[in-house]
C-alpha cells in the first residue's frame, strides 16, 4: 500500500514545486524582472478593460439605434408595387376598401402585433424662405399603437404626437435644429407633384412638332398605308401581318414620346381607326386579311395628315391650361419635435394620413401596409412563414423586412465594431509579447538554477510547468482585474463623461448623437470571450520560452557557475 502512494506523492510534490517556483519568480519584492512581469499583467488588464468597454458601448449604441429605428419603421413593409387604378377611368373602384381589407387580414396573423397604413415621399420643406428636401411619412392617426411609438420619442417639453386629422406635423430634432423650428411654428410643405406635371410641358415648349421630328417616318407610313390597302367591291382589305407591323412597331412607339395633348389625341384616334376591321379568315398564324368598309384607308390618311396642321404655340398654351390639378403647398403647424439621431435615417416630418395622401397624389390609396411584430427580430421567419402565403395573388403587393431596409446601415455599425475590436486586440498581443520577453529574460537569468534542477533530475515537463504557471497566473489575474475595471468604467461611464465635460472636453456630444450620455449593453458572453482570449494569449506567450528552457543543456549551464 505504501509503495502505491509514493508515485502519487512524488507527482504532487513535483507539481507543487513547479507552482511554488513560479510564484517565487513572480514575487515583485525580489527582482526587477518581477516588476516587468507586473507591468505585463497591467497590460493584459488594460487590454481586457478597453475591449470590454468598446464592445459594451458599441453594443449599447447599436441597440439604441435599433430601438429608435424600430419605433417608427415597419417591422415588415407590404409595399404596393402596382399603380392604383385611375379614379377617372374607374370611378367605381375604391382603393381604401382594398388596402383596409389587406390591413385587417394581416392584423390577425400570428406574430403580428398591429398594422397601419404607410405613406411616405420626399417633399420640400420651407421655413421662412429656407428650403430643403425632407423625408415625409404619414401616420394613420386612428392607430393608437403607431401614435404611442412616436410619442415615446418625444421628450417632455417638446410637444406631443396627437396630430388628429388637421394640418399638423411632428418633426425630427435634426430638422428643428437646422431650421430653428420650435413647437407652435408653421412650416410649409411643397410636393413634387407639380414638377411631375409641369416638367413635360416645359420640355415641349419650343420643341419642333411631331410631324417635323419624324417627317421621314410619317411619310413612309403614309406610303405604306396606300400600298397595303386593296379595293374590292365596296370593301377594302389589307394583310394582317402588314397592318400589325405598322400598328405595333411604327405607330405605337410614337406614343412613348413627349407629345402635346393634341398630337397624342390625333395619334390615338388613328390607332383606334385602324382597329375597326374584321378578320376575313381566322388563321392562327395571322396570314389572313383584315376587311374594312370602303373609304377606310382615305380616312386613315386624313387622320395622319392632321398631325401636320397642329399649331404648336396654341397647343402648348392649351396644355398649361388643361393641367388637371395644381397642388398648393401645405401650411402645417408643428405640434411636436421627436428626438432623432444622425446615425439612423429617420423621417424629417410626420403628417396625418389624409395630408400625406393629398401631398403624394395617392387619393384614397397608400404606399403600403406596415406590420409591427411582437418580436421584430423574428421578422424574416414571420415574413416567409406567415405573411407571404397570405398576400394577394394578383402580384400587386410585395413584402420586405426592416432588416432588409436597414441592412447597409446596421452592417456599417457592425463593421466598425469588428474593426475596433480587431485593432484593440493588439493591446493584448503587445502584452503577450512583453510576457514572452520577460519569460525569455527569466530563463537567461535563471540559467544556473535550471541547470541545477536538471542535474538533480527535474523532468522537461516540470520545467515547462514552472514558466507555464507564470503565464497562467498573469492571464488569470490580469483578465479578472481587466473585467473588473471594465465593469467599473461601464457602470460609472456617466460620471467619467461629466468629469471630461468639466474639463471642457465632450467626446460624445448629444447634439451629434441625438441622445444624452453614452449607451452600453453588457453581455456576459462578451465578457467571457474577452477573458478567454486574454488568457489563451498569455499561456501561448509563456509556452515558447518554457519549451526553450526545458531543452537547455544542464552541463553547459553548470559550467558557467
Amino acid at each position: 500500500m505504501q509503495s502505491r502512494k509514493q508515485p502519487l506523492q512524488r507527482a504532487i510534490v513535483r507539481k507543487n514545486f513547479s507552482l511554488l517556483l513560479a510564484l517565487r519568480y513572480l514575487n515583485p519584492l525580489r527582482t526587477h524582472v518581477s516588476v516587468i512581469t507586473l507591468i505585463s499583467l497591467a497590460g493584459v488588464a488594460i487590454g481586457v478593460m478597453v475591449l470590454i468597454v468598446v464592445l459594451s458601448v458599441f453594443g449599447g449604441f447599436e441597440q439604441l439605434v435599433k430601438e429608435r429605428v424600430l419605433s417608427y419603421t415597419p417591422h415588415i413593409n407590404i409595399e404596393r408595387i402596382a399603380s392604383w387604378p385611375d379614379a377617372e377611368e374607374f370611378p367605381d373602384y375604391n382603393a381604401e376598401v382594398e388596402w383596409r381589407a389587406l390591413e385587417q387580414s394581416m392584423s390577425s396573423l400570428e406574430g403580428v402585433e398591429s398594422t397601419y397604413a404607410l405613406v411616405n415621399d420626399w417633399v420640400l420643406l420651407d421655413r421662412a424662405g429656407s428650403v430643403a428636401p425632407a423625408a415625409m411619412q404619414a401616420i394613420d392617426t386612428a392607430n393608437k399603437t403607431q401614435l404611442k411609438s412616436l410619442q415615446d420619442l418625444i421628450e417632455p417639453g417638446n410637444g406631443n404626437a396627437d396630430m388628429g386629422l388637421g394640418e399638423t406635423a411632428v418633426i425630427s430634432s435634426i430638422t428643428a435644429e437646422r431650421f430653428g423650428i420650435m413647437v407652435g411654428d408653421t412650416i410649409q410643405i411643397h410636393t413634387n407633384r407639380n414638377l411631375k406635371q409641369v416638367q413635360p410641358i416645359l420640355e415641349r415648349i419650343g420643341e419642333a412638332p411631331l410631324h417635323q421630328r419624324t417627317a421621314q417616318g410619317l411619310a413612309q407610313i403614309r406610303d405604306d398605308l396606300q400600298k397595303m390597302f386593296t379595293q374590292a367591291d365596296d370593301k377594302e382589305t389589307t394583310p394582317i401581318k402588314q397592318l400589325q407591323e405598322l400598328y405595333y412597331n411604327r405607330l405605337m412607339p410614337l406614343m412613348d414620346q413627349n407629345l402635346r395633348n393634341v398630337e397624342r389625341d390625333a395619334l390615338d384616334t388613328l390607332l383606334i381607326h385602324l382597329e375597326q376591321g374584321q378578320r376575313s379568315t381566322p388563321d392562327p398564324d395571322n396570314s389572313g386579311l383584315y376587311t374594312f368598309e370602303a373609304g377606310h384607308m382615305a380616312k386613315a390618311l386624313e387622320l395622319l395628315d392632321e398631325l401636320t396642321t397642329i399649331n404648336t404655340d396654341k397647343a402648348d398654351i392649351q396644355d398649361i391650361k388643361n393641367m388637371r390639378t395644381v397642388v398648393l403647398p401645405k401650411d402645417l403647424t408643428v405640434i411636436g419635435i421627436y428626438q432623432a439621431t444622425r446615425h439612423a435615417a429617420s423621417p424629417d416630418v410626420f403628417v396625418p394620413l389624409p395630408v400625406g395622401q393629398d401631398l403624394t397624389g395617392l387619393g384614397a390609396g397608400v404606399r403600403g401596409i406596415a406590420l409591427r411584430l411582437t418580436d421584430p427580430y423574428l421578422a424574416a421567419s414571420v415574413l416567409n412563414d406567415v405573411v407571404q402565403p397570405n398576400l394577394p395573388e394578383d402580384g400587386a403587393w410585395a413584402a420586405r423586412t426592416w432588416m432588409q431596409d436597414h441592412q447597409q446601415q446596421f452592417g456599417l455599425i457592425k463593421t466598425q465594431r469588428q474593426l475596433l475590436t480587431f485593432s484593440l486586440s493588439f493591446i493584448m498581443m503587445v502584452s503577450a509579447f512583453s510576457i514572452m520577453a520577460v519569460m525569455f529574460t527569466v530563463t537567461i537569468q535563471k540559467k544556473r538554477e535550471i541547470g541545477v534542477m536538471k542535474a538533480l533530475g527535474a523532468a522537461p515537463a516540470q520545467l515547462v510547468r514552472v514558466f507555464l504557471y507564470q503565464g497562467i497566473i498573469i492571464g488569470l489575474f490580469g483578465g479578472i482585474i481587466g473585467l473588473g475595471l471594465g465593469y467599473l468604467v461601464i457602470d460609472n461611464r456617466h460620471v467619467i463623461l461629466d468629469l471630461f465635460a468639466s474639463w471642457g472636453f465632450d467626446p460624445f456630444p448629444s447634439e451629434f448623437n441625438g441622445f444624452d450620455g453614452l449607451p452600453a449593453d453588457i453581455q456576459a458572453k462578451e465578457f467571457i470571450g474577452v477573458f478567454i482570449f486574454a488568457f489563451v494569449m498569455c499561456v501561448i506567450a509563456t509556452l515558447v520560452p518554457a519549451i526553450a528552457a526545458s531543452r537547455s543543456d544542464a552541463a553547459k549551464s553548470l559550467r558557467n557557475m
